[in-house]
Parts: C-alpha cells; structure tokens; sequence
C-alpha cells in the first residue's frame, strides 16, 4: 500500500519560527512540509520524521530544496515540546554551504552521535563525538525538562478532557 501526503501546515509554522533564531542558513531554502498516513521504519524502529534533499529533476521540476516528512499519527500523539523538537532535528538535518559565487549548496548532514547505549554503558565515551555529546549532555538542566514535559503532559490531559466533555 503506497503512502498518502498531504500538507502539514502545523510543522511548517513551527519550522518558521525555529529556522531565523537557529537555521539562518534555510531562511531561502525551499521546504515542503508534509504528512504521511504511514509511518516509516528504519532497523526495526517507527521514524516520527525524515528529510531529505530534492536533486535533480526533481529540484528542477518542483523547484524544492528539501522535503521534511511527518508521520501524521506519531505527530498527533506528540506534545508541543517534543513537536517542537521533532521539527528542530529535521531541519538540522538540512544544512546550506556558502560557495565562492555566494550562493547556498544545500545538502543533508547527519546527527553528530551514531551509537547504542549499549555500547556506550560498556565503554564509556570511547571517541571525541562521544565525548563532546556526553559534555553537552552533562550541562542540559535535567529537572527543568522533566518539569516542562510533565506541563506538556498536564495539558494533553486538560485538553483529553475537554474532548471527554464535548463528546459527551
């Protein structure tokens, strides 16, 4: 069965508001926002989202730099901090490179960490991107997010009810 798109408006006013604060160098990218009706795995596990880059005739034909993909039902089970999240990983997944002409060379870049928790509980921060992940790790103040995801998760509940008593 092949996926349904249709356009995510909501990630695309988050990915507005992210990108001149913390993306600067998407602000002429051209981005299509989407929704899939499925969603994606990758080893075995459920993917909330991907970009990718648009080349090609492609690029020539839709005039796009990147498509970011959500799955609408992962999205929708989501908080508004960790969509936030999902949106801020995407297009940090896109990245621009000034040329000497001045223009923008577009391309996907992945994350800096690639590794199991196994491997690191076994043997520790064994390389510097390790090393420099488990520093900025160290720093991220623990209670203020458990703080806010329990906020999030008092809101979904607030408004759960609110559906309870509309359908009611």
């Amino acid at each position: 069965m092949s996926k349904n798109y249709t356009e995510a408006e909501s990630v695309q006013a988050i990915a507005a508001s992210l990108i001149p604060t913390h993306h600067p160098e998407l602000a002429g990218a051209r981005i299509a926002y989407l929704f899939m009706d499925q969603t994606p795995k990758k080893g075995g596990r459920e993917l909330a989202g991907k970009a990718s880059k648009v080349s090609g005739r492609w690029a020539f034909m839709t005039e796009l730099d990147f498509v970011l993909e959500v799955a609408e039902e992962k999205w929708n089970e989501m908080s508004e901090s960790q969509r936030q999240a999902l949106v801020d990983h995407l297009l940090e997944c896109c990245t621009g490179e000034e040329q000497e002409d001045g223009s923008l060379k577009y391309s996907i870049r992945e994350p800096d960490v690639h590794e199991f928790s196994t491997i690191l509980q076994r043997h520790g921060a064994w390389n510097e991107t390790l090393q420099g992940f488990c520093q900025v790790a160290q720093q991220v103040d623990l209670e203020e997010l458990k703080q806010e995801v329990l906020e999030d998760e008092e809101e979904l509940n607030l408004n759960e009810e609110d559906v309870d008593q509309v359908e009611s």
